[in-house]
């Protein structure tokens, strides 16, 4: 159990965008468009749109037009920051650990939302219930849970830093949560989860999600 949070510990967020792209067939997922900009910068967006800062987003293949892309991001500027992985096949882990890595020089920073960069669908709302269900205290790690599965962001208290910092391989912090279950709440989200982008029909379902919502649709 751990205690409430003042409003005064800052949440920044830790999009992964380190990637390859492997089951996309021709170019990088994350900089394919969406809703008229790349990919990557539908979740950046919506952190910075949910008050997280700063927003660290680590980049890794085809890192440098990863961050060309993000320079149209409003506030980017001023408030996302870069991580880096040196080889993208080290897997989610390994981009986990770098992100911490700049969040360690933040010491105001009492926590991290973990997004995923080939999530565009992410809502602010949804981010800013996960971050005020940790302000009150009683686990160090959120999970969002959505009415068909588990998803993110997972927001993780700082004092779990350092283990987030030794992780490696493509698994993420899937093992951590699973031995750790006792730290670990759901906050429970309305809709389903956001389309993971890996294929190109990953890719048309989020497309016709986004382009529904748009017209005043309602996510499912």
């Amino acid at each position: 159990m751990t205690a409430a949070h003042p409003e005064s510990s800052k949440v920044a967020g830790l999009v992964l965008a380190a990637g390859a792209s492997r089951r996309l067939q021709g170019g990088s997922k994350l900089l394919l468009p969406y809703a008229g900009r790349p990919l990557v910068t539908a979740p950046v967006r919506a952190a910075l749109e949910a008050g997280l800062d700063p927003v660290v987003v680590v980049v890794g293949h085809r890192g440098g037009e990863v961050r060309a892309a993000l320079v149209s991001v409003e506030d980017a500027t001023d408030r996302v920051r870069i991580g880096a992985v040196a080889d993208p096949s080290l897997g989610q882990g390994a981009s986990l650990a770098a992100g911490v890595e700049v969040l360690a020089a933040e010491p105001d920073v009492g926590a991290a939302a973990v997004l995923l960069g080939d999530e565009p669908g992410v809502r602010a709302a949804d981010i800013r219930r996960v971050v005020e269900v940790w302000r009150r205290g009683g686990a160090a790690v959120v999970r969002a849970r959505y009415r068909d599965r588990p998803g993110h962001p997972v927001v993780f208290d700082r004092s779990w830093f350092a283990r987030l910092a030794g992780l490696t391989g493509d698994h993420g912090a899937g093992g951590l949560l699973e031995t750790h279950r006792d730290d670990v709440i759901e906050a429970r989200l309305p809709g389903t989860a956001p389309v993971d982008v890996d294929t190109r029909e990953d890719y048309a379902v989020a497309a016709r999600r986004v382009a529904s919502e748009r017209d005043g649709g309602v996510r499912p």
